[in-house]
């Protein structure tokens, strides 16, 4: 009788944890399809990070065509480092 009673009770705590599997499958199951809200703040973080580049790229443009592009590109790279 006792050899039973353990087999009963496994097969009590296997049922249980199917149901429980199934029940929280179900619940996660729900898949969104909206999208998440614009973040502005970051948009506008990208928007100066690009406008910086531009400047940057314009500058060291600007100092390979003038008269004496090393002592030009020299002085950017000095500035930089201050």
């Amino acid at each position: 009788m006792i050899e039973h009673s353990h087999l009963a009770f496994a097969g009590l705590v296997a049922i249980l944890i199917a149901a429980f599997r199934m029940l929280r499958g179900k619940s996660k199951s729900k898949k969104f399809n909206e999208l998440p809200p614009e973040n502005t703040a970051s948009q506008v973080a990208v928007d100066n990070v690009q406008e910086g580049l531009k400047e940057e790229i314009d500058r060291i443009r600007s100092a390979t065509t003038g008269d004496s592009p090393a002592d030009d590109l020299a002085d950017l790279g000095n500035a930089r480092r201050r």
